[in-house]
C-alpha cells in the first residue's frame, strides 16, 4: 500500500487543474453529445474522487490507525469512482460510452432532484432560487432523457462494479474477489455489522448462551486487499483517461 503513494500524489496534482481531451479525441467527441456536463469530466471526476478516498484510507494506514468498519466505508467509496470511471471509459464503441456517461449523469441528476424536493421551510427568497434551480435541473433532465438511446437503464453499481472488474482484472477469480468485496463494503456503509464477523475472530462460545465473543481489531490484509483492488482499478481508469484524451495519429 505504501507504494501506491507516488501515483496517488501525482493523481492528487492532476486534480487541481482542469484537463479536457485534445481536440478529435474520442473523450472530445463524446462531450459533444452533452456539452454542460462533459462526459469527458463526468469520467474525470470519479477517477478524482476515488483518488481522494484511497489517500484518506493510507493517511490511515500511516498513522499506525486500521479500523475494522469505517475503513471500508472509505475503501468503497474509491471503488465505485475507480469503477465508475472505467465503466464510462472503456467501451471502444462511442456510442456505448456516451450511453454509459449519459447514465451516471441521469442518476445524478436524479438524486439532485430528490434533495431539492427534500428541502421545506425556506425563506420566500429562498424558495425562489430554489424553484429557479428546479427549473434549472428539469430542462437539463430533459435534455440528457432525450439524448440517451432507446435503453434508457439505470445506474446500477453492482453491474458496473462487475463489468468494470471483467474489463481491468484478468482472472475469473479476481473478478469474483472485486464483487465479494463489493457486498461486503456494502454492509460497512449501510452500518450492517455482518462485515465486521467476516473479519472477526470468535472465542470459544458460552456454555450456556451458546454465544461466543468476536473481536475485530482492524486487519492490515483485509484493508490491502480493498485498498489494492481499488487502486488497480484507478491506475486503469487514468490510463484509459490518457488514452481517450489523446488526438489520433494525423488528427
Amino acid at each position: 500500500m505504501l507504494e501506491t503513494q507516488p501515483d496517488l500524489d501525482r493523481w492528487r496534482l492532476r486534480a487541481q487543474t482542469v484537463e479536457e481531451p485534445e481536440s478529435g479525441s474520442d473523450l472530445a467527441l463524446d462531450d459533444k453529445i452533452f456539452p454542460h456536463m462533459a462526459i469527458s469530466q463526468l469520467a474525470r471526476m470519479s477517477l478524482v474522487l476515488s483518488g481522494e478516498h484511497l489517500r484518506l484510507a493510507l493517511d490511515a494506514v500511516q498513522a499506525k490507525q486500521l479500523y475494522p468498519s469505517s475503513h471500508f466505508t472509505v475503501l468503497r467509496g474509491a471503488l465505485v469512482g475507480a469503477s465508475q470511471g472505467v465503466w464510462i471509459l472503456s467501451p471502444d464503441e462511442r456510442g456505448e460510452r456516451r450511453e454509459r456517461g449519459l447514465t451516471v449523469l441521469a442518476e445524478m441528476y436524479s438524486q439532485m432532484g430528490k434533495y431539492y424536493d427534500s428541502l421545506a421551510e425556506v425563506s420566500q427568497d429562498d424558495q425562489k432560487r430554489l424553484d429557479d434551480q428546479k427549473d434549472w435541473l428539469s430542462d437539463r433532465k430533459a435534455v440528457v432523457a432525450a439524448r440517451r438511446t432507446g435503453r434508457r437503464a439505470g445506474l446500477n453499481l453492482t453491474d458496473v462494479i462487475r463489468v468494470s472488474a471483467e474489463d481491468v482484472f484478468a482472472s475469473a477469480g479476481h473478478h469474483e474477489a472485486v464483487r465479494r468485496l463489493w457486498r461486503e463494503m456494502s454492509a460497512d456503509a449501510h452500518v450492517l455489522g455482518w462485515s465486521v464477523f467476516q473479519r472477526s475472530s470468535f472465542g470459544p462460545p458460552d456454555r450456556r448462551t451458546g454465544i461466543g465473543q468476536g473481536q475485530a481489531p482492524g486487519s492490515p490484509g483485509h484493508v490491502a486487499d480493498a485498498f489494492l483492488a481499488s487502486y488497480r482499478m484507478l491506475k486503469h481508469g487514468w490510463s484509459l483517461f490518457d488514452r481517450r484524451c489523446e488526438q489520433p495519429p494525423g488528427g
